[in-house]
């Protein structure tokens, strides 16, 4: 089950390739605009630091509206097989932005345990366990959980114990699988990064922060939406099959 989430997953991004970009073109688009803006502002001066301060959670609503959008256009064109529009917002993606936030506000504690716990690797690297554990238990419950925003983006209602219920299976194979793609994308970032310290070219750094950096981000959104597409239908199948049997 590992290969099919880890190596199912890209064929599904390489098979619905032109879909996928062409529903994340217009946010990416917005999202580097975002970007730029933010950037300008943050060394513009001091003059323009309150500017800065009054539009950050203006910056982060847009964000997390381009997460929506770009999230439900993936999952809906790997499951459903819907044709992408270049930009839409509508009840659903409002909806799919209140329980994504729910799930950000979940994460204060876990967020709060984690940096307390951290400040002990300071002391002891024996304790770097701790700060460790607590990431890992919060990475694995939200993504039992998080087919609740795959039911959102195909309109079907899955509540937090039906997710549950149905992540009881692949759970392992899309912890280890998303584990896997967080490691290859740090030490993408890492190398990438090393690089342009060694070239030292602003060139390359300018291109790292305006165009890589955010499009990287966008394309970290589409594939955990596609590896949570595979795990609804794996959830799916399972359900079915265990439903025949009982029949």
């Amino acid at each position: 089950m590992f290969i099919s989430f880890f190596f199912g997953s890209l064929c599904l991004i390489g098979q619905h390739r032109y879909a996928l970009l062409k529903g994340a073109a217009m946010p990416s688009i917005i999202y580097l605009i975002l970007e730029s803006v933010d950037y300008a502002l943050s060394i513009a001066g001091p003059s323009f630091r309150d500017v800065k301060t009054l539009l950050y959670v203006p910056f982060l609503l847009a964000e997390i509206a381009i997460v929506a959008v770009v999230s439900i256009s993936a999952i809906r064109i790997v499951l459903l097989d819907e044709r992408p529009r270049f930009f839409r917002f509508s009840k659903r993606e409002l909806k799919y932005i209140l329980y994504y936030i729910g799930f950000l506000l979940a994460w204060i504690i876990p967020g709060l345990l984690i940096g307390v716990s951290t400040s002990l690797v300071f002391h002891s690297l024996w304790l770097a366990p701790i700060p460790l554990a607590f990431f890992l238990v919060a990475i694995f419950f939200t993504l039992r959980l998080s087919l609740v925003l795959v039911g959102v983006a195909i309109d079907r209602k899955i509540s937090l114990r039906d997710s549950y219920a149905m992540t009881l299976g692949p759970q392992w194979a899309l912890f280890i699988s998303l584990a896997m793609f967080g490691v290859l994308f740090v030490a993408f970032y890492f190398f990438w990064g090393l690089a342009i310290g060694m070239l030292e070219s602003e060139y390359f750094n300018s291109i790292s922060f305006f165009l890589l950096w955010p499009l990287g981000d966008i394309f970290t959104y589409v594939l955990i939406s596609v590896v949570l597409a595979s795990l609804y239908s794996a959830a799916y199948q399972s359900g079915e099959g265990e439903a025949h049997e009982l029949l």
